[in-house]
């Protein structure tokens, strides 16, 4: 599944992040082109966690990424839905992903 869709939305998450983390982008796509659902951790309702290690930063898990995608079956295409920092961000709470969901999916439908 090398298929994916990056919303506007998620776009405007990520602007921030590449100015600080250069190589943000290229770890991002490659993450998205190696996906696999049994290394990834499966938050229902085809949502996954995964986390990108950052070619800028080279410490440990604390200090990486962590990027929620939604697996989209029927158009074999991954969406990826938020991606925060960890050392800002321990956890996102499940209000916060619905609200992120939300958003995405209006844009997607609204297309």
């Amino acid at each position: 599944m090398n298929n994916f869709y990056l919303s506007k939305y998620f776009i405007g998450q990520l602007k921030p992040l590449t100015k600080k983390y250069r190589h943000l982008k290229n770890d991002l796509i490659s993450v998205l082109e190696n996906f696999n659902k049994e290394t990834s951790i499966d938050l229902g309702n085809s949502l996954y966690k995964i986390r990108i290690k950052s070619s800028d930063i080279r410490k440990g898990k604390n200090k990486s990424f962590r990027l929620i995608i939604f697996v989209w079956q029927d158009k074999n295409t991954l969406v990826p839905i938020v991606i925060y920092f960890k050392g800002d961000k321990e956890n996102i709470s499940k209000k916060e992903l619905i609200y992120h969901v939300s958003i995405i999916l209006n844009e997607i439908k609204n297309q």
